[in-house]
C-alpha cells in the first residue's frame, strides 16, 4: 500500500496514483478549499458548495447524480473541514470509468440550481439545529470559536442560521470561482488500473478546465501569536455537564507533531487504556466519556481534552485531568511503558490501512500541504525514534497552565 506514483495534467490538476489488486475502487477529488478561506459572511459556504455537488450538473439533474453509482452498487460521498473538501466514491472496479466521469462532472460542472439551493438550505438549517443539541459537538466548535479569535479558522464549518440565509446563487459562483480550482486540487486513486490507463480515462474529463488568471486566492495564516488563553462557562438545559481543556499544539511540518500524536493518544486515544479513561472513568466512574484529540494544520496545531460528567463530579474530572497533565510535564513514562505505547500506536495506525479512501485521501491532503507523503515506514520510524524525554519536553511546551484554556458547559445534574 505504500508504492505510489504522481502526475500532473497540464491545468495544475495532480494525480495521487496507487495500484493495488483489487474488484474495488477507491477514488476521489482533495480540494484545498474549506471554512477557513470564508470570510465572515461567508460562514459555512464551503459546506454549503459540498452539499450543492449533489443536486445537479449542467447535464445531470440530482436523481441523476445519485443514481450514477448507487445502481452498480458503489458509494458516493463528501465532507467539508476547516481546509479541505474531499468528493470521493468505492466501487466495483469495472465502473471506475463511469466513476471517474461522475466525478469530475460534480466538482467541475456543478451548477448551483436555485432552486436546490433553497431546498438544500433548509436541510442545512435542520442539520444546525441538530448540532446545537449535541452539547459534546457544540462545546468543541464553542472552544475553537474562541481559542482562534477573529479568524476564520474560528468559523463553524456549517455556518449560522444568519449567514445560511444570505447565501444567493451569485456568492456561490464566487466563492466557488475563487477556490475550486484545479491547482489547489488532487485526484486520488487506489485500484488495480496502471497509472497511465488512469490518465487516459480522467484525462478527457479535465482537460478543458482551467485555473482563470488572477482567480486563484491566497488564504490566510494563523499567527500563533494571536492566541490568547481563556477560561468561559456557560449553562445548558442538559442534564449532564461538558468540560474541554486544551491550547494551540504543533502544526502539520513541526518536527514535534509525532511526539504530540503520541502524547495525545496515550492521554486520550481510542484505546480503553488509554490513561485518562483509566483515571477518570474506570478508577473512579466520573464520566462515562473520556477522550484526548490533537489535530493539525499547515500553520497551526490544536489540542483538547473532553470530559463529559455530572456536574458534581466536574471538580473531581478537572482534578484528575490536571494531576496528569502535571505527570507528563515533570515525570512522564520509563523506556519499557514508553516501548509498551509505542507498539499499541504502531497497531492503532496498521488497523487503519483497512480504511483505503481515508488513507488515498489523506496522501491528496499531504500533497496539497506541500508535505512528504508518509509511508507506514517513515510513520513507524518518527515513532519509534520518540523517546522519554522527548514526551516531556512535548508536555512543558505545549500543556504548560499559563497557555491551557478551558471551556465549561454547566449542566442540570441528575435529578434527584
Amino acid at each position: 500500500m505504500d508504492e505510489y506514483q504522481l502526475h500532473e495534467f497540464p491545468n495544475g490538476l495532480r494525480l495521487y496514483h496507487q495500484q493495488l489488486a483489487s474488484r474495488i475502487t477507491h477514488c476521489g477529488f482533495v480540494m484545498d478549499a474549506g471554512s477557513r478561506d470564508e470570510t465572515r459572511e461567508e460562514m459555512g459556504m464551503a459546506h454549503f458548495i459540498e452539499h450543492l455537488f449533489f443536486k445537479g450538473t449542467e447535464k445531470r439533474k440530482s436523481i441523476h447524480v445519485l443514481n450514477r453509482l448507487e445502481v452498480v452498487g458503489g458509494e458516493l460521498n463528501a465532507y467539508t473541514t476547516k481546509d479541505k473538501t474531499c468528493v470521493y466514491a468505492a466501487v466495483n472496479s469495472d465502473y471506475f470509468s463511469r466513476t471517474a466521469e461522475l466525478l469530475s462532472d460534480i466538482v467541475f460542472h456543478s451548477n448551483f440550481p436555485e432552486k436546490e439551493i433553497e431546498k438544500e438550505r433548509n436541510v442545512i438549517h435542520e442539520e444546525i439545529d441538530m448540532y446545537l443539541d449535541s452539547p459534546e459537538e457544540n462545546i468543541l466548535d464553542l472552544f475553537q470559536e474562541k481559542a482562534f479569535l477573529d479568524h476564520p479558522l474560528g468559523y463553524n464549518i456549517l455556518g449560522t442560521h444568519d449567514s445560511l440565509n444570505t447565501f444567493d446563487r451569485k456568492a456561490i459562483l464566487q466563492f466557488y470561482g475563487t477556490w475550486y480550482t484545479p491547482d489547489k486540487m488532487v485526484f486520488v486513486y487506489n485500484g488495480p488500473k496502471s497509472l497511465q490507463q488512469v490518465i487516459r480515462i480522467l484525462a478527457p474529463h479535465i482537460s478543458s478546465i482551467h485555473t482563470p488568471e488572477g482567480k486563484s486566492k491566497k488564504r490566510s495564516w494563523f499567527n500563533a501569536k494571536a492566541y490568547r488563553p481563556f477560561h468561559a462557562e456557560q449553562q445548558t438545559p442538559h442534564v449532564q455537564t461538558y468540560f474541554t481543556l486544551g491550547g494551540l499544539a504543533p502544526n502539520n511540518q513541526d518536527e514535534s507533531r509525532s511526539a504530540m500524536a503520541l502524547l495525545t493518544n496515550i492521554l486520550g486515544g481510542p484505546g480503553l487504556n488509554s490513561r485518562l479513561n483509566l483515571a477518570i472513568r474506570e478508577r473512579h466512574g466520573f464520566a462515562y466519556d473520556v477522550e484526548a484529540n490533537y489535530q493539525s494544520m499547515r500553520d497551526i496545531g490544536l489540542f483538547h481534552i473532553y470530559v463529559g460528567t455530572d456536574k458534581k463530579h466536574l471538580g473531581k474530572a478537572q482534578d484528575l485531568i490536571n494531576k496528569e497533565l502535571k505527570f507528563w510535564r515533570t515525570k512522564g513514562l520509563t523506556n519499557s511503558q514508553l516501548h509498551r505505547y509505542k507498539n499499541q500506536f504502531k497497531g492503532q495506525i496498521l488497523m487503519g490501512e483497512e480504511n483505503r479512501s481515508g488513507l488515498i485521501l489523506n496522501a491528496g491532503k499531504m500533497l496539497l500541504d506541500e508535505r512528504p507523503i508518509d509511508t507506514l515506514e517513515t510513520i513507524f520510524k518518527r515513532i519509534d525514534a520518540i523517546t522519554p524525554a522527548d514526551l516531556i519536553d512535548a508536555a512543558n511546551v505545549w500543556f504548560d497552565e499559563a497557555k491551557l484554556s478551558g471551556l465549561t458547559f454547566h449542566g442540570q445534574g441528575t435529578p434527584g
